[in-house]
């Protein structure tokens, strides 16, 4: 899990009750490039992922044997204020098989169901706990909650879920400075993202 980073353009955060936003966050995205109404940072655009990603200690499952790993940041800029801030990355993995694909999605919410307390460079991320995923996503896969604190004691509630598609498996993390505001981004960006493997 890495520190939360800026972007460029602020905006508000979804209403959790806006109905059918998720598919318009699709549409938003095929045409212009951003998700969930969030500028993509370019500094990240198209960034492979480390293949010595480490999750509570332990190389992310997530990275065997995949055949290609690229991630998405998106986010609002320096100087948000805190309750408008958010953070969120879209992480696509692609491997040689289904079989191999569900496995890396089972083995990775494995290592978060017994994961205490993740640390990395003065961040600690504690209390994960399984999450559902919202109905709308339409596929199988899996999610976890957790709040990441860093050095100087602020917080980031945080939740990360992956939907498994064929040999692809796409997962969305998202970062704000409340439970409400995380779990509001994450819905319509996981639903978001459910659509687009589908279509």
């Amino acid at each position: 899990m890495s520190t939360p980073t800026a972007s460029a353009t602020p905006l508000v955060a979804p209403s959790p009750t806006d109905g059918g936003a998720a598919r318009d966050l699709r549409d938003r995205y095929a045409a212009n490039g951003s998700l969930a109404g969030l500028a993509e940072d370019p500094a990240h655009r198209d960034e492979k992922l480390d293949s010595d990603g480490v999750a509570c200690g332990r190389p992310l499952p997530l990275l065997d044997r995949r055949l290609v790993a690229v991630t998405h940041v998106f986010g609002t800029p320096d100087g948000t204020e805190p309750e408008e801030f958010v953070e969120l990355a879209q992480e696509t993995v692609v491997y040689p098989t289904d079989a191999v694909a569900a496995q890396a999605v089972r083995r990775l919410f494995d290592l978060f169901d017994t994961c205490d307390r993740d640390m990395e460079a003065g961040q600690v991320t504690d209390g994960h706990a399984a999450a559902d995923l919202p109905a709308g996503t339409g596929m199988p896969g899996r999610a976890v909650t957790a709040t990441m604190r860093l050095p100087d004691g602020t917080l980031f509630p945080h939740r990360y879920g992956c939907l498994h598609h064929g040999r692809v498996v796409q997962c969305v993390a998202v970062w704000t400075r409340s439970k409400g505001h995380t779990a509001a981004w994450f819905e319509k960006a996981i639903i978001a993202t459910g659509q687009g493997l589908r279509g």
